[in-house]
């Protein structure tokens, strides 16, 4: 494979990455049906942080890079966690009280979250090393991409006309599919570790253990509270 091919594929890799977590922003602006100044003002605030990540990258010590990759299990634990409390809290509200509370719960879908912008961070780094091109610009690039991408998205979600439920079992989606990159990326990328002695689990071991808890106590709760029958 030529270096040409690779550096296709890293970008198209990286790219699919960026438009998953503007599907991710844009679900919650959507389905919580804000208006589009609101959708606006996020989809700025992305192109905002993107812009800035390009611009400080050449400042930020490799030891940063391997500490956001390192802490990147931690925060999609939280993240996935937050997903699928607030969704089950959503749905719940409204399939059993007739609560649209969309608009205080969508926040864990749109707002920039520590996990998505330590990706985005990582995403401009590398995109930096394959192309060759100056980090202000890659930042920028980015940022355009998350902006149209939010903006219209977003748009198509306002017009589905979803319920508050929808927009409930979403985020319990997502946060699960959260999970499901925490087993199977540490599985693939982690080959290292497993080559490592250690009389104790891992870091990632224990987070996976702990999600496999939490997610048995969300259904039983989840039961409880009327979300699923």
């Amino acid at each position: 494979m030529s270096s040409l091919e690779l550096s296709s594929i890293t970008v198209s890799g990286i790219l699919i990455g960026i438009l998953i977590f503007a599907f991710k922003v844009s679900l919650g602006c959507g389905m919580a049906c804000l208006s589009r100044r609101e959708t606006l003002l996020i989809a700025l605030s992305y192109m905002a942080l993107a812009s800035l990540m390009g611009v400080i990258i050449g400042f930020i010590p490799n030891s940063v890079f391997f500490w956001l990759l390192n802490a990147g299990v931690a925060m999609h634990a939280v993240i996935a966690l937050l997903l699928v409390t607030l969704g089950v809290i959503t749905a719940r509200e409204w399939n059993r009280e007739g609560h649209d509370i969309s608009r205080r719960t969508f926040w864990a879908l749109s707002f920039p979250c520590p996990a998505c912008m330590a990706a985005t961070f990582l995403s401009c780094s590398f995109l930096v090393g394959v192309l060759n091109v100056a980090s202000w610009m890659i930042g920028l690039a980015v940022g355009a991409v998350f902006l149209v991408s939010i903006i219209g998205l977003s748009e198509l979600f306002r017009k589905s006309h979803r319920t508050p439920s929808d927009m409930g079992n979403a985020m319990i989606f997502l946060g699960l599919f959260y999970i499901l990159s925490m087993l199977v990326i540490p599985a693939y990328l982690g080959s290292k570790i497993a080559s490592t002695p250690s009389e104790m689990p891992s870091v990632n071991a224990v987070y996976i253990y702990g999600f496999l808890f939490g997610m048995v106590l969300l259904g039983y709760l989840s039961r409880r509270m009327g979300v699923a029958k």
